[in-house]
């Protein structure tokens, strides 16, 4: 059996910088990286791309601070196509020696704890199902399959009559080879990828059908390419302090500027001023887009309050203009849920039936990661019931709305009355529940156990490198805050996950903050947060100015690796 100082699960952005990172730090450990995949890339996998796939990044927003994109051919307003991150993944893995550590078609079916000793893998090859399956013994293990690993395809009534393809929206590329054969598509879900596919195949002349649940979330927003009147790029105003300030944040204070948030946010005038920036905000979107100017677009017109919405969002990044699209007939939208299905047709809820060839369902992902952990310890994901939370969310539920008083004022619960198809395979009890978004509070001591990638946010890839360092410094027992024993430092650090999960129940009440972390206009105090236990600067501009109104990107955070391990060295001295 084959043993490692350190397994990673999930050779995408997240297991990639991970990888990398762990053995900077410590050359000459054993590193495996495993993907059930049959390339890298994860979410930009090569199986996974279609011609046209855009992300909702600007070129220098989507790089590692260590490995600048190119941006040669593209101009400055263009979104980086798929294909383009997909190379440059691999190129990154290439260049920093990753390649020989990888193994693609690798499905880690179990893992099962060994205590202080580490885990036991079992794996499947993917390739050959028939292979019996091998084992691996990793000493510290590294979950990164971040939220969009297994997706959920939901069974409809009568799906055995359909005769004819249904899939997940993530399976796009792979089971349409691009845009396939098909005269008539029906695709099911408001979310971005769903707009995506709906955009693609319209564009190409084919016949769409667009279902947005009655019963669901609704229409995502949609933000221009750029903001007006600045012509701003979206993703860059989130990583601004100024307006970071404008959000509450529980961890907020972590960026050293807890005088301007308790201004914002316990203030008369301050909560004014933040409650006329999210109404310009709202208003900015809605005016540009003209829902209400056409009955078709106002199907489009997102459901909910921007404010309490958290990534179901997305940026308008296709060379055709899709409300023309809508406007001119070529996408035609039903406001309603899927009753059951017959041959080659779906009936809808509004008494309506639609022809098809395909059912494309964006109906998300599962809320667990995709390996069956063995342990007598909790793991703080999602579908397990806990022992030792509730008796502290009451707690941090009366800290959050103390000091965001905005958040007590939620917006009306929707009611859904309909029990639908929909419904997930298992009925979450517990959010994600780990410290700091990547550990659960039980294996705080064994240091053998993190999960990277479990949360959503537009700064991926800074986020990413910086879960990284931290990941491999708390492996290492060299992250100070999690040192300790006893009564009261387990009570402190369920406590402080506690805190911070149940915070996006209260911010992200619209959006998905109730199951897993959604750091929207967070992203840059969390990376604040882990700079500061890190012992690293986190104000990395050179003048106040640029620190609160110049927006961070990854070129900033060049070299953390580097001062860190400096670092250490200095305080061996």
């Amino acid at each position: 059996m084959e043993k490692f100082d350190l397994v990673v699960v999930g050779a995408g952005i997240h297991g990639l910088s991970l990888a990398k990172t762990y053995k900077n730090v410590n050359p000459g450990t054993s590193v495996l990286i495993l993907d059930k995949g049959s390339s890298i890339g994860g979410v930009w996998a090569q199986d996974r791309l279609y011609p046209g796939l855009k992300t909702n990044n600007h070129f220098g927003t989507l790089e590692f601070s260590d490995y600048p994109m190119s941006s040669h051919g593209f101009g400055e307003d263009d979104h980086i196509p798929g294909q383009h991150v997909h190379n440059y993944l691999y190129s990154y893995a290439e260049k920093f020696g990753l390649l020989e550590h990888i193994r693609l078609n690798c499905n880690v079916v179990t893992a099962e704890e060994q205590g202080k000793d580490g885990w036991l893998l079992t794996i499947l090859d993917g390739q050959d199902p028939a292979k019996p399956p091998s084992t691996i013994w990793a000493s510290k293990l590294v979950v990164a399959t971040g939220l969009t690993s297994e997706p959920f395809v939901p069974t409809f009534k009568g799906q055995d009559e359909f005769d004819a393809p249904i899939f997940h929206s993530s399976e796009f590329a792979k089971q349409s080879n691009g845009l396939g054969p098909f005269k008539k598509v029906v695709v099911m879900s408001g979310a971005k990828f769903s707009w995506d596919i709906v955009s693609a195949y319209a564009s190409a002349g084919v016949e769409v059908d667009w279902v947005i649940r009655a019963s669901g979330h609704g229409p995502c927003w949609m933000t221009p390419n750029r903001l007006t009147p600045l012509k701003i790029i979206p993703e860059l105003l989130l990583q601004t302090r100024l307006i970071t300030w404008l959000s509450p944040c529980i961890w907020g204070d972590f960026d050293g500027y807890g005088l301007f948030r308790w201004f914002f946010h316990q203030t008369w005038l301050g909560r004014k001023i933040v409650d006329g920036f999210f109404f310009m905000m709202e208003h900015s979107i809605l005016s540009h887009h003209g829902y209400d100017k056409h009955p078709e677009t106002a199907k489009l017109k997102p459901w909910d309050d921007v404010f309490f919405v958290g990534t179901n969002r997305g940026l308008l990044n296709y060379d055709n203009d899709i409300f023309d699209l809508v406007r001119n007939g070529k996408i035609r939208i039903h406001i309603a849920d899927i009753e059951h299905l017959s041959h080659r047709t779906i009936n809808l809820s509004n008494s309506q039936t639609l022809a098809a060839d395909v059912l494309i369902c964006g109906t998300g992902w599962k809320d667990t990661p995709p390996i069956k952990f063995i342990s007598n310890n909790e793991l703080g994901l999602p579908g397990s019931s806990s022992t030792t939370t509730a008796i502290h969310i009451a707690r941090a539920d009366t800290e959050i709305l103390s000091s965001f008083p905005k958040l007590a004022l939620q917006p009306p619960i929707r009611l859904n009355p309909r029990q639908t198809s929909l419904s997930k395979e298992t009925i979450t009890k517990e959010p994600y529940r780990l410290y700091r978004f990547m550990i659960p509070p039980a294996f705080i001591h064994h240091r053998t156990l993190a999960f990277a990638g479990a949360y959503r946010s537009p700064a991926t890839t800074i986020i990413a490198q910086t879960q990284a360092l931290w990941i491999t410094a708390f492996l290492g027992g060299q992250i100070s805050g999690v040192a300790g024993s006893g009564q009261q430092f387990g009570d402190r650090i369920m406590y402080e996950t506690v805190l911070h999960s149940q915070f996006g129940k209260w911010r992200y009440s619209r959006g998905f903050g109730d199951r897993f972390p959604e750091l929207w206009f967070d992203c840059l105090p969390y990376i604040d947060l882990m700079l500061n236990e890190l012992g690293l600067n986190r104000h990395r501009k050179t003048s106040w100015w640029r620190e609160c109104f110049e927006a961070y990107s990854p070129s900033d955070y060049k070299g953390l690796v580097e001062e860190w391990v400096n670092l250490q060295g200095q305080k061996l001295h």
